[in-house]
Protein backbone atom coordinates (compact mmCIF):
# COMPACT_ATOMS: atom_id res chain seq x y z
CA UNK A 1 0.00 0.00 0.00
CA UNK A 2 2.99 2.81 0.93
CA UNK A 3 4.86 1.32 -2.36
CA UNK A 4 1.77 2.61 -4.62
CA UNK A 5 1.00 6.14 -2.74
CA UNK A 6 4.65 6.83 -2.94
CA UNK A 7 4.61 5.98 -6.69
CA UNK A 8 0.90 7.77 -7.30
CA UNK A 9 2.75 10.85 -5.48
CA UNK A 10 5.79 10.40 -7.94
CA UNK A 11 3.68 10.12 -10.97
CA UNK A 12 1.75 13.17 -9.65
CA UNK A 13 5.61 15.23 -9.11
CA UNK A 14 6.15 14.04 -12.80
CA UNK A 15 2.75 15.53 -14.17
CA UNK A 16 3.20 18.54 -12.83
CA UNK A 17 6.78 18.91 -14.03
CA UNK A 18 5.44 18.15 -17.40
CA UNK A 19 2.96 20.85 -17.04
CA UNK A 20 5.50 23.65 -15.27
CA UNK A 21 7.87 22.97 -18.63
CA UNK A 22 5.81 23.34 -21.52
CA UNK A 23 4.49 26.81 -19.40
CA UNK A 24 8.08 27.93 -19.36
CA UNK A 25 8.96 26.59 -22.65
CA UNK A 26 6.23 27.67 -25.10
CA UNK A 27 3.04 29.82 -22.31
CA UNK A 28 4.95 32.70 -20.58
CA UNK A 29 6.81 33.65 -24.02
CA UNK A 30 3.77 34.31 -25.16
CA UNK A 31 2.18 36.32 -22.39
CA UNK A 32 3.02 39.95 -23.18
CA UNK A 33 2.06 39.62 -26.48
CA UNK A 34 -1.40 38.19 -26.12
CA UNK A 35 -2.45 39.94 -23.46
CA UNK A 36 -0.84 43.14 -23.78
CA UNK A 37 -1.05 42.75 -27.47
CA UNK A 38 -3.79 41.61 -30.01
CA UNK A 39 -5.38 38.47 -28.14
CA UNK A 40 -7.14 37.45 -31.30
CA UNK A 41 -3.56 38.12 -33.52
CA UNK A 42 -2.20 35.85 -31.31
CA UNK A 43 -4.84 33.06 -31.68
CA UNK A 44 -3.38 30.76 -34.45
CA UNK A 45 0.10 30.84 -31.92
CA UNK A 46 -2.30 29.68 -28.90
CA UNK A 47 -4.31 27.09 -30.98
CA UNK A 48 -0.52 26.02 -31.83
CA UNK A 49 0.03 25.38 -28.11
CA UNK A 50 -3.37 24.00 -27.50
CA UNK A 51 -2.11 21.26 -30.22
CA UNK A 52 0.93 20.32 -28.63
CA UNK A 53 -0.91 20.03 -25.44
CA UNK A 54 -3.03 17.69 -27.24
CA UNK A 55 -0.01 15.56 -29.20
CA UNK A 56 1.96 15.35 -25.33
CA UNK A 57 -1.46 14.23 -24.08
CA UNK A 58 -2.01 17.34 -21.03
CA UNK A 59 -5.07 18.81 -22.78
CA UNK A 60 -8.32 18.99 -20.43
CA UNK A 61 -6.51 16.92 -17.50
CA UNK A 62 -10.43 17.38 -15.73
CA UNK A 63 -12.00 15.20 -17.83
CA UNK A 64 -12.17 11.53 -17.78
CA UNK A 65 -9.70 9.12 -19.60
CA UNK A 66 -12.86 7.81 -22.04
CA UNK A 67 -13.53 12.09 -22.63
CA UNK A 68 -9.63 12.46 -23.61
CA UNK A 69 -8.54 13.55 -20.26
CA UNK A 70 -5.84 12.63 -17.57
CA UNK A 71 -8.75 11.10 -15.47
CA UNK A 72 -7.45 12.74 -12.27
CA UNK A 73 -9.05 13.00 -8.96
CA UNK A 74 -10.34 16.47 -8.01
CA UNK A 75 -7.02 16.55 -5.44
CA UNK A 76 -5.03 15.91 -8.32
CA UNK A 77 -6.37 18.52 -10.64
CA UNK A 78 -6.68 21.05 -7.99
CA UNK A 79 -2.46 20.60 -7.87
CA UNK A 80 -2.45 20.67 -12.08
CA UNK A 81 -4.56 23.77 -12.07
CA UNK A 82 -2.60 25.53 -8.79
CA UNK A 83 0.54 25.24 -11.54
CA UNK A 84 -1.78 26.52 -14.41
CA UNK A 85 -2.59 29.32 -12.65
CA UNK A 86 0.72 31.02 -12.67
CA UNK A 87 -0.08 32.15 -16.33
CA UNK A 88 -2.87 34.05 -17.78
CA UNK A 89 -2.83 31.52 -20.50
CA UNK A 90 -2.23 28.22 -18.58
CA UNK A 91 -5.86 27.06 -18.29
CA UNK A 92 -7.31 28.22 -21.68
CA UNK A 93 -4.09 26.53 -23.57
CA UNK A 94 -5.37 23.04 -21.67
CA UNK A 95 -8.82 23.71 -22.44
CA UNK A 96 -9.68 23.85 -18.39
CA UNK A 97 -10.56 27.27 -18.18
CA UNK A 98 -13.87 29.30 -16.92
CA UNK A 99 -16.77 29.45 -18.22
CA UNK A 100 -16.07 26.22 -20.02
CA UNK A 101 -14.59 24.09 -17.74
CA UNK A 102 -17.71 24.95 -15.50
CA UNK A 103 -20.31 24.67 -18.47
CA UNK A 104 -18.52 21.09 -19.34
CA UNK A 105 -19.72 19.99 -15.89
CA UNK A 106 -23.08 21.00 -16.11
CA UNK A 107 -23.86 19.80 -19.33
CA UNK A 108 -22.15 16.43 -18.61
CA UNK A 109 -24.55 16.13 -15.94
CA UNK A 110 -27.85 17.74 -17.14
CA UNK A 111 -27.91 17.90 -20.83
CA UNK A 112 -29.33 15.94 -23.26
CA UNK A 113 -27.56 13.68 -25.47
CA UNK A 114 -28.32 15.93 -28.75
CA UNK A 115 -27.10 18.34 -26.74
CA UNK A 116 -24.15 16.70 -26.13
CA UNK A 117 -23.43 15.39 -28.97
CA UNK A 118 -23.91 19.06 -30.79
CA UNK A 119 -22.18 21.11 -28.29
CA UNK A 120 -20.16 19.50 -25.11
CA UNK A 121 -17.75 17.31 -27.32
CA UNK A 122 -16.42 19.79 -29.75
CA UNK A 123 -16.35 21.71 -26.06
CA UNK A 124 -14.26 18.82 -24.79
CA UNK A 125 -11.92 18.63 -27.75
CA UNK A 126 -11.77 22.62 -27.66
CA UNK A 127 -13.05 22.75 -31.23
CA UNK A 128 -15.68 25.36 -29.65
CA UNK A 129 -15.56 27.63 -26.88
CA UNK A 130 -18.25 28.73 -24.66
CA UNK A 131 -19.57 31.56 -22.31
CA UNK A 132 -22.11 32.10 -19.51
CA UNK A 133 -24.70 34.61 -18.96
CA UNK A 134 -25.69 35.21 -15.53
CA UNK A 135 -24.90 38.76 -14.03
CA UNK A 136 -27.23 41.76 -15.08
CA UNK A 137 -26.40 45.40 -14.95
CA UNK A 138 -29.41 45.97 -12.68
CA UNK A 139 -28.67 43.61 -9.55
CA UNK A 140 -25.46 43.63 -7.82
CA UNK A 141 -23.35 40.76 -8.51
CA UNK A 142 -24.00 37.47 -9.92
CA UNK A 143 -27.08 36.04 -7.48
CA UNK A 144 -28.81 33.52 -8.78
CA UNK A 145 -31.64 34.96 -6.68
CA UNK A 146 -31.73 37.96 -8.07
CA UNK A 147 -32.59 37.49 -11.43
CA UNK A 148 -34.84 39.93 -13.88
CA UNK A 149 -34.33 38.06 -16.98
CA UNK A 150 -37.10 35.46 -17.85
CA UNK A 151 -37.67 32.31 -20.15
CA UNK A 152 -40.94 31.46 -21.32
CA UNK A 153 -41.68 28.50 -22.48
CA UNK A 154 -43.71 28.09 -25.51
CA UNK A 155 -44.14 25.14 -27.25
CA UNK A 156 -40.88 23.44 -27.58
CA UNK A 157 -38.70 26.74 -27.57
CA UNK A 158 -38.12 29.19 -24.96
CA UNK A 159 -38.63 33.09 -25.08
CA UNK A 160 -35.90 34.49 -23.34
CA UNK A 161 -35.91 38.44 -22.16
CA UNK A 162 -33.72 40.13 -20.16
CA UNK A 163 -30.20 42.03 -19.86
CA UNK A 164 -27.25 40.33 -19.29
CA UNK A 165 -23.55 41.81 -18.82
CA UNK A 166 -20.43 40.68 -17.61
CA UNK A 167 -20.54 37.68 -20.28
CA UNK A 168 -17.81 35.82 -19.07
CA UNK A 169 -15.71 34.61 -22.77
CA UNK A 170 -18.47 35.90 -24.70
CA UNK A 171 -16.10 37.05 -27.99
CA UNK A 172 -15.85 34.14 -30.02
CA UNK A 173 -18.22 31.62 -28.41
CA UNK A 174 -20.25 29.00 -29.87
CA UNK A 175 -23.26 29.24 -27.17
CA UNK A 176 -23.76 30.53 -24.14
CA UNK A 177 -25.46 29.31 -21.19
CA UNK A 178 -27.92 31.65 -19.68
CA UNK A 179 -29.56 31.84 -16.25
CA UNK A 180 -33.11 32.75 -16.41
CA UNK A 181 -36.50 32.89 -13.84
CA UNK A 182 -38.30 30.03 -15.42
CA UNK A 183 -40.80 29.81 -12.67
CA UNK A 184 -40.95 32.86 -11.01
CA UNK A 185 -43.55 31.47 -8.36
CA UNK A 186 -41.86 28.79 -6.35
CA UNK A 187 -41.44 29.21 -2.96
CA UNK A 188 -37.98 28.15 -2.87
CA UNK A 189 -36.15 31.26 -4.55
CA UNK A 190 -33.07 28.99 -5.34
CA UNK A 191 -35.31 26.56 -7.44
CA UNK A 192 -36.61 29.70 -10.07
CA UNK A 193 -34.31 29.96 -11.96
CA UNK A 194 -33.06 27.42 -14.86
CA UNK A 195 -30.19 27.58 -17.13
CA UNK A 196 -31.03 27.53 -21.08
CA UNK A 197 -28.23 26.62 -23.89
CA UNK A 198 -28.27 29.34 -26.78
CA UNK A 199 -25.84 28.83 -29.72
Amino acid sequence: MERNLNRNITGMENLLEQYEDFLKQHVYPLEMEAIYGSFKATLPKLQELRQKAKDKGLFAPHLSLSEGGLGLSLQEFGRISETLGRSPLGHFIFNCQAPDIGNMELMHQFASQTLKERYLLPLQKGEIRSCFAMTEPEHAGSNPVHLSTTAVRIGDEYIINGHKWFTSSADGAAFTIVMAVTDPNNSNPYQRASMILVP
